[in-house]
């Protein structure tokens, strides 16, 4: 095992141990954020598919900062029930095709849904992604009938992916119009999954 993935997991565990379960469930390790997935107490999976699914999220992202080819600085690694979504943005092929090897070499990865565009973002675009991810996040929050904690907003080049598990198809279909309103002509990729 070389030193830079033994850092890592090191790090990883120390923040995970002594950073408790926030809201969010985001760890920063290496410059980079390993989201363990929704930790919300509302969630549709049980404790143990949470658990696996955190796992399987870190373990991916180890695994991608680790790596030689890809950069892993920009890419969200959601998972749900076993199924990893990479999002993000990368700057070539072979990063996006190495990201989808090393998920789909994690124990407990059911599929692979590679979503990462291929190109550059700079830092005007990172802003204006962060800006409009807040936005969708504050009207997601406001709304009594959405679980937003179960739902994970990521914007990269002004494409929205909505991840997560909402209780029905009004909880999903009202996000989804909310979202549309905050997006405008945007692109939506929408991930969510009804129920359990």
């Amino acid at each position: 095992m070389n030193s830079r993935y033994l850092f890592l997991s090191l790090a990883l565990i120390t923040s995970l141990i002594f950073g408790g379960c926030g809201a969010t469930g985001a760890t920063v390790v290496g410059g980079a954020v390993v989201y363990g997935g929704y930790k919300g107490a509302t969630d549709e999976r049980s404790l143990g598919t949470m658990v696996d699914d955190s796992v399987v999220s870190i373990t991916v992202k180890i695994k991608m900062i680790a790596d030689n080819v890809v950069k892993a600085r920009h890419i969200d690694v959601d998972v749900l029930k076993g199924v990893v979504y990479l999002i993000g943005t990368i700057e070539s092929l072979p990063q996006k095709k190495m990201a989808t090897d090393i998920a789909k070499g994690i124990k407990g990865v059911r599929r692979v849904e590679n979503q990462l565009l291929i190109g550059k973002t700079d830092v005007n675009q990172i802003s204006n992604d962060i800006i409009l991810t807040s936005k969708i996040r504050i009207q997601l929050l406001t709304d009594m009938d959405i679980r937003s904690t179960n739902i994970d907003v990521d914007t990269n080049n002004n494409i929205i992916t909505l991840t997560g598990i909402v209780n029905s198809k009004e909880e999903k279909n009202k996000t989804m119009v909310i979202v549309q309103k905050v997006a405008g002509d945007r692109k939506i990729v929408d991930n969510m999954a009804v129920g359990s």
